[in-house]
């Protein structure tokens, strides 16, 4: 049985942000400074995780039930995409609000996807924008229940067909190698970007190796952009 504290520490860091069960292992061996059994965490973690963002059951349904009564009256545009056996995998929706402000600011889209932060633990990916002031604005939103090309071309599809407009100017993604190949097949005439602080993360993961490395020869290194 895990002590209030480990309990404490998973939660709160689920609530900061969603990890994995190994990030979630690493973290707690060095907050306190032992090694835990993998095992034991990751049943931990999925406990907790339930409790905080609860079981799927009947409540896609419900969610897609509310979304057409929106839609019945003009409230929201929204697009589903089920499993043969009737299941949710993806949706898209878009207010009236948001699609206006796609009319006006499309020569530029930003996407980004975050993960398990929802009750029904699939990545949530926003389709934003920015305006002559210089503030975020949303176009739509979408669940996915994975990050493949595949789904991500369907909700580019549908958004399209959904705000009846043309595709964006250009586009500031991850890198997402699936990002990349579903905007070439539905934004082929879109530039595309990368977002500067991504970026920085995968230098600092793929070079944090190399710098220790250097470091221990008595070395010292410098990015040139």
């Amino acid at each position: 049985m895990a002590s209030k504290d480990i309990l404490s520490a998973i939660r709160n860091l689920l609530i900061e942000k969603n990890h994995t069960p190994k990030q979630i292992q690493e973290k707690l061996n060095y907050k306190f400074n032992t090694k835990f059994n993998y095992q034991k965490i990751r049943n931990i973690y999925y406990k907790v995780k339930r409790q905080l963002f609860g079981q799927v059951n009947n409540e896609a349904k419900d969610l897609i039930d509310l979304l057409e009564t929106l839609q019945q009256n003009e409230l929201v545009h929204f697009d589903k995409l089920l499993s043969p056996e009737g299941n949710l995998q993806a949706l898209v929706f878009m207010t009236p609000g948001m699609i206006s402000l796609y009319k006006l600011y499309k020569d530029m889209m930003i996407l980004d996807t975050t993960f398990g932060l929802n009750r029904f633990n699939m990545p949530v990916l926003t389709l934003a924008g920015v305006n002559n002031e210089g503030k975020t604005i949303i176009f739509g939103f979408a669940f996915l229940p994975n990050e493949c090309a595949e789904y991500k071309r369907w909700v580019f599809e549908k958004f399209l067909t959904l705000t009846n407009e043309e595709a964006p100017e250009s586009v500031i993604t991850d890198g997402c190698p699936a990002f990349s190949k579903a905007l070439k097949e539905v934004f082929p005439n879109a530039k595309t970007y990368y977002c500067g602080w991504h970026i920085q993360l995968n230098l600092k993961r793929h070079f944090s190796g190399f710098k220790k490395k250097l470091e221990k020869k008595g070395m010292t290194y410098i990015i040139i952009f």
